[in-house]
């Protein structure tokens, strides 16, 4: 497939997607190697929606942030820290991701 705009064969590449607070890695993408612009065949975007669908219900927890130790902490559910592939006593790596997003995900 060729970009309309540079006419040149866009690349087949993985990138990040998010949707709706659920962040989706390694999602596989048509980028132009002209001016980095990103799409998706239809087929992609029916792959997104599978995961999305999958990991979606098991996001949307609402939580209070409370204190532990004097400092602010959020309560994870064991069945979370299952699912995202975590374990008790794991580094992770919590960033803001933007201005009302914290991202916790595995510590390389």
């Amino acid at each position: 497939m060729k970009c309309p705009e540079h006419r040149v064969k866009y690349r087949v590449v993985k990138t990040m997607y998010e949707q709706h607070g659920v962040i989706l890695k390694d999602v596989k993408a048509l980028r132009c190697p002209v001016d980095g612009e990103e799409l998706f065949t239809v087929e992609q975007a029916e792959a997104i929606r599978q995961r999305i669908a999958i990991v979606s219900p098991h996001l949307k927890l609402k939580r209070k942030i409370t204190r532990a130790g004097g400092k602010p902490s959020i309560y994870l559910p064991i069945e979370l820290v299952k699912q995202a592939n975590l374990k008790i006593g794991q580094m992770v790596a919590v960033y803001l991701a933007d201005k009302n997003k914290i991202v916790i995900e595995a510590a390389d």
